[in-house]
């Protein structure tokens, strides 16, 4: 409540899905996007990149738990804001992991990759909440998944190779 106050109830809002549910096709294809974070976090992990690696495993994990909900319960539900929270969390944990990666080997020594690819993350979540609903949502925001993993694994490549610092 203390959330919703705060942001006017913007905070914990979320897309209404329906009719889509995590067993119709957009559903699975949508959920199956957050493989991305799993895939990357456990590339970055075999390679020795273990904090930004299990951060983002974790944060796509807790991202599937989410969507899970959000598809399965539908809008209003008090189980899809909790995952929602937990959502925030682990994903800025991630997010602010990455930043302080890039923070201290400074902006011009950021791969232009991570740059582009991070760039059309923020404009495909960007897009998600404009059509916060349905199909459309789940195209952007699928987007966004499979583009914020690719940026977080070249962030975490370039930590590997010696470009970053923590």
């Amino acid at each position: 409540e203390k959330i919703d106050e705060a942001t006017g109830g913007w905070g914990l809002g979320y897309a209404d899905l329906a009719p889509e549910t995590p067993k119709t096709p957009l559903g699975i294809a949508f959920l199956a996007t957050n493989g991305c974070y799993a895939f990357a976090g456990l590339a970055l992990g075999v390679q020795g990149e273990f904090l930004l690696g299990t951060l983002t495993e974790i944060a796509g994990a807790v991202s599937f738990w989410y969507h899970y909900s959000q598809l399965e319960f539908g809008k209003d539900r008090s189980e899809v804001r909790l995952a929602l929270l937990t959502d925030y969390i682990t994903a800025g944990a991630a997010l602010i992991t990455g930043g302080v990666y890039m923070a201290n080997m400074g902006i011009q020594s950021v791969p232009f990759e991570a740059v582009a690819a991070g760039s059309l993350a923020v404009l495909f979540l960007s897009l998600s909440w404009v059509w916060e609903f349905g199909a459309p949502y789940l195209f952007w925001h699928s987007l966004w998944h499979v583009m914020s993993a690719y940026t977080g694994y070249i962030v975490g490549q370039a930590h590997i190779s010696g470009s970053l610092t923590m």
